[in-house]
Protein backbone atom coordinates (compact mmCIF):
# COMPACT_ATOMS: atom_id res chain seq x y z
CA UNK A 1 0.00 0.00 0.00
CA UNK A 2 2.75 2.48 0.91
CA UNK A 3 4.81 1.79 -2.24
CA UNK A 4 2.13 3.41 -4.41
CA UNK A 5 2.02 6.75 -2.61
CA UNK A 6 5.06 7.09 -0.36
CA UNK A 7 4.36 10.70 0.65
CA UNK A 8 0.76 9.99 1.67
CA UNK A 9 1.78 6.85 3.54
CA UNK A 10 4.51 8.68 5.46
CA UNK A 11 2.03 11.39 6.44
CA UNK A 12 -0.46 8.75 7.59
CA UNK A 13 2.19 7.06 9.73
CA UNK A 14 2.98 10.41 11.40
CA UNK A 15 -0.62 10.94 12.52
CA UNK A 16 -1.49 10.30 16.19
CA UNK A 17 -3.07 6.87 16.78
CA UNK A 18 -6.46 8.38 17.63
CA UNK A 19 -6.52 10.26 14.34
CA UNK A 20 -5.67 7.07 12.44
CA UNK A 21 -8.66 5.31 14.03
CA UNK A 22 -10.93 8.25 13.21
CA UNK A 23 -9.84 8.18 9.55
CA UNK A 24 -10.40 4.43 9.40
CA UNK A 25 -13.91 4.81 10.82
CA UNK A 26 -14.75 7.61 8.38
CA UNK A 27 -13.44 5.48 5.49
CA UNK A 28 -15.66 2.57 6.55
CA UNK A 29 -18.88 4.54 7.14
CA UNK A 30 -20.15 4.19 3.56
CA UNK A 31 -20.04 0.39 3.94
CA UNK A 32 -22.14 0.63 7.10
CA UNK A 33 -24.69 2.97 5.53
CA UNK A 34 -25.61 0.73 2.61
CA UNK A 35 -28.36 -1.75 3.19
CA UNK A 36 -29.21 -5.18 1.95
CA UNK A 37 -29.52 -5.74 -1.79
CA UNK A 38 -33.05 -7.00 -2.44
CA UNK A 39 -34.94 -8.35 -5.46
CA UNK A 40 -38.22 -7.01 -6.86
CA UNK A 41 -41.29 -9.21 -6.43
CA UNK A 42 -42.21 -8.77 -10.08
CA UNK A 43 -41.29 -6.49 -12.99
CA UNK A 44 -42.53 -2.92 -12.69
CA UNK A 45 -43.21 -3.09 -8.93
CA UNK A 46 -41.11 -0.58 -6.97
CA UNK A 47 -38.60 -1.72 -4.36
CA UNK A 48 -37.50 0.40 -1.38
CA UNK A 49 -34.57 2.78 -1.80
CA UNK A 50 -32.86 1.06 1.11
CA UNK A 51 -33.47 -2.01 3.28
CA UNK A 52 -31.51 -2.44 6.49
CA UNK A 53 -31.79 -5.69 8.44
CA UNK A 54 -30.26 -5.83 11.91
CA UNK A 55 -27.33 -8.24 11.86
CA UNK A 56 -27.41 -8.80 8.10
CA UNK A 57 -25.65 -7.08 5.20
CA UNK A 58 -25.73 -9.84 2.59
CA UNK A 59 -28.17 -12.58 1.58
CA UNK A 60 -29.14 -14.96 2.91
CA UNK A 61 -29.77 -13.39 6.30
CA UNK A 62 -29.51 -15.90 9.16
CA UNK A 63 -32.60 -15.86 11.35
CA UNK A 64 -32.90 -18.03 14.46
CA UNK A 65 -36.33 -19.52 15.19
CA UNK A 66 -37.83 -17.47 17.99
CA UNK A 67 -35.56 -14.52 17.21
CA UNK A 68 -36.74 -11.24 15.75
CA UNK A 69 -36.78 -10.08 12.16
CA UNK A 70 -35.86 -6.42 12.62
CA UNK A 71 -35.62 -4.18 9.56
CA UNK A 72 -36.05 -0.66 8.23
CA UNK A 73 -37.22 0.16 4.72
CA UNK A 74 -36.83 3.63 3.20
CA UNK A 75 -39.04 4.49 0.24
CA UNK A 76 -40.72 7.37 -1.54
CA UNK A 77 -44.43 6.81 -2.03
CA UNK A 78 -45.41 6.57 -5.71
CA UNK A 79 -49.06 7.33 -4.84
CA UNK A 80 -51.26 8.94 -2.22
CA UNK A 81 -53.11 6.61 0.16
CA UNK A 82 -55.13 7.04 3.32
CA UNK A 83 -54.00 3.68 4.67
CA UNK A 84 -51.02 1.38 4.10
CA UNK A 85 -51.20 -2.38 4.64
CA UNK A 86 -48.15 -4.58 5.27
CA UNK A 87 -47.86 -8.24 4.33
CA UNK A 88 -44.98 -10.65 4.79
CA UNK A 89 -45.01 -13.88 2.84
CA UNK A 90 -42.61 -16.81 3.04
CA UNK A 91 -41.71 -18.94 0.02
CA UNK A 92 -39.88 -22.25 -0.11
CA UNK A 93 -39.13 -22.38 -3.83
CA UNK A 94 -42.49 -21.73 -5.50
CA UNK A 95 -44.45 -23.01 -2.49
CA UNK A 96 -45.98 -20.31 -0.28
CA UNK A 97 -45.59 -21.24 3.40
CA UNK A 98 -48.74 -20.25 5.33
CA UNK A 99 -47.85 -17.18 7.41
CA UNK A 100 -49.49 -13.86 8.21
CA UNK A 101 -48.16 -10.85 10.08
CA UNK A 102 -49.87 -10.34 13.44
CA UNK A 103 -53.03 -8.25 12.95
CA UNK A 104 -51.62 -5.17 14.70
CA UNK A 105 -48.61 -5.16 12.35
CA UNK A 106 -50.70 -5.25 9.20
CA UNK A 107 -51.48 -1.53 9.60
CA UNK A 108 -48.11 -0.27 8.37
CA UNK A 109 -48.97 3.35 9.26
CA UNK A 110 -48.38 2.49 12.91
CA UNK A 111 -44.78 1.57 12.12
CA UNK A 112 -43.64 4.59 10.12
CA UNK A 113 -40.56 6.09 11.78
CA UNK A 114 -40.59 8.90 9.19
CA UNK A 115 -43.73 9.95 7.34
CA UNK A 116 -47.32 9.29 8.32
CA UNK A 117 -50.76 8.37 7.03
CA UNK A 118 -52.40 9.58 4.94
CA UNK A 119 -49.40 9.17 2.62
CA UNK A 120 -48.82 11.77 -0.09
CA UNK A 121 -47.23 11.29 -3.51
CA UNK A 122 -43.45 11.70 -3.25
CA UNK A 123 -43.41 11.48 0.56
CA UNK A 124 -40.27 9.93 2.07
CA UNK A 125 -41.19 7.14 4.48
CA UNK A 126 -39.17 4.95 6.80
CA UNK A 127 -41.09 1.79 7.67
CA UNK A 128 -39.84 -0.31 10.60
CA UNK A 129 -40.74 -3.99 10.90
CA UNK A 130 -39.90 -5.98 14.00
CA UNK A 131 -41.65 -9.33 14.14
CA UNK A 132 -40.93 -12.74 15.68
CA UNK A 133 -39.36 -15.39 13.44
CA UNK A 134 -41.64 -18.39 13.49
CA UNK A 135 -40.97 -21.52 11.45
CA UNK A 136 -41.98 -25.18 11.72
CA UNK A 137 -38.42 -26.35 10.97
CA UNK A 138 -34.84 -25.13 10.73
CA UNK A 139 -31.93 -25.59 8.34
CA UNK A 140 -33.64 -24.23 5.23
CA UNK A 141 -33.30 -21.11 3.11
CA UNK A 142 -36.53 -19.33 2.21
CA UNK A 143 -37.53 -16.18 0.36
CA UNK A 144 -39.24 -13.51 2.45
CA UNK A 145 -41.51 -11.18 0.50
CA UNK A 146 -42.44 -7.89 2.17
CA UNK A 147 -45.04 -5.70 0.53
CA UNK A 148 -46.75 -2.45 1.49
CA UNK A 149 -49.97 -1.72 -0.40
CA UNK A 150 -52.21 1.33 -0.79
CA UNK A 151 -55.98 1.69 -0.38
CA UNK A 152 -56.54 -0.07 -3.73
CA UNK A 153 -54.24 -3.01 -2.98
CA UNK A 154 -51.50 -1.74 -5.33
CA UNK A 155 -47.92 -2.12 -4.16
CA UNK A 156 -46.16 0.97 -2.82
CA UNK A 157 -43.15 -1.37 -2.71
CA UNK A 158 -42.52 -5.08 -2.77
CA UNK A 159 -39.27 -6.99 -2.45
CA UNK A 160 -37.86 -10.45 -1.86
CA UNK A 161 -34.87 -11.39 0.21
CA UNK A 162 -33.41 -14.76 1.17
CA UNK A 163 -33.11 -15.95 4.76
CA UNK A 164 -31.71 -19.11 6.30
CA UNK A 165 -33.76 -20.32 9.26
CA UNK A 166 -31.65 -21.86 12.02
CA UNK A 167 -32.41 -23.56 15.33
CA UNK A 168 -31.50 -21.69 18.48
Amino acid sequence: MCAVNVTGCQRFKQLPTGMKYLLLIVACLPALAYGLTVRPCSPGVPIPQDVRVVGCTVEPCVIPIGGMVDMDCDFVSPRASNNVRASLEIFLGDFRVPYELPAEQQNACNFFEAGNCPVTVGEFINYHLSTPAVAPFAGITVDLQLQLTDDNGQALFCFRSSATIVAV
